[in-house]
């Protein structure tokens, strides 16, 4: 079992993760988040199509996210407080995870830091976390990401957008 481990620290309520192919239309300091992933509806047209993928952590702060890369997770043996399952379609061979925030005025530019190396393909993800020992959402919280191999996207079924404060699974 080989994890890579990822510190985003955010100024924003969330986390984005998308294969280049996703990104390669939007224009460098075009204002994205507001004009394409600021409605519910507009978020979850992305999140249902794998592209540009999004979760709201319900705070700014600093993350640590946990890859594993074709392991199913056992939920029951975790005992995650927050799990949620989403997908990604990827292409170019791999993905990058980032502020939500960096939607909000565009710049390919980002950390090789911040990059995973991927099979081309669909994926279902289940993200798990555990509140801090501190109580404080962002406090150097374990964002575990699971990346699963499948023929196809699964289907996703949310009402907003994914925030992992809930408990989806």
């Amino acid at each position: 079992m080989s994890v890579i481990q990822i510190n985003l620290e955010i100024v924003g309520l969330g986390i984005i993760f998308y294969s280049p192919y996703a990104v390669k239309s939007i224009r460098e300091g075009e204002p994205y988040l507001m004009r394409h992933y600021n409605e519910p509806q507009d978020v979850l047209e992305h999140i249902y199509k794998g592209s540009i993928v999004g979760f709201c952590t319900g705070s700014p702060g600093k993350y640590v996210l946990n890859i594993f890369q074709n392991e199913k997770p056992k939920i029951e043996k975790l005992n995650p407080d927050y799990a949620i399952k989403l997908c990604i379609k990827v292409e170019d061979g791999e993905i990058f995870f980032r502020d939500l925030y960096a939607l909000l005025r565009w710049s390919e530019e980002c950390s090789d830091d911040c990059k995973v190396k991927m099979e081309n393909g669909n994926y279902e993800v289940i993200v798990c976390s555990w509140l801090p020992q501190s109580g404080k959402r962002g406090d150097n919280q374990q964002i575990n990401i699971y990346f699963i191999a499948k023929s196809e996207l699964p289907k996703l079924r949310y009402i907003g957008v994914p925030f992992l404060g809930d408990e989806e699974m």
